[in-house]
């Protein structure tokens, strides 16, 4: 729950909470536990100094290089920008850091599978 409301999988950018869409991903990639390029934008939006991922209760969702190599292009030093930090690992260990970041002002944008 965020905000006493109930989401399945989300993204948190800034200040703003969405549900994942799900039809999507699974139309694209038959389940749930991929990354698409929308999302990718988004996590990379607003200029955050990490993005945490979030890969289920018992690390279903996989990061493959190619996903990792995307979020280096777009916000890595080598393309003008800073480099962001990213840390994957499975859901409650991230909600955990997520909480803890922002409690020290850390830009983070989050995505966060959390079944499976």
């Amino acid at each position: 729950m965020i905000d006493n409301k109930k989401y399945h999988q989300v993204l948190i950018i800034g200040d703003e909470v969405e549900e994942r869409d799900y039809k999507k991903l699974e139309k694209m990639f038959g389940s749930s536990h991929e990354i698409g390029d929308w999302e990718i934008e988004k996590l990379l939006s607003n200029n955050p100094e990490i993005i945490i991922i979030g890969t289920g209760q018992t690390g279903a969702m996989t990061l493959d290089k190619e996903t990792i190599k995307k979020f280096s292009a777009r916000g890595g030093s080598a393309q003008g920008g800073k480099d962001i930090e990213i840390i994957v690992d499975i859901t409650p260990q991230i909600i955990e850091i997520f909480n803890e970041k922002i409690k020290q002002g850390v830009k983070t944008n989050a995505l966060i599978h959390t079944t499976c």
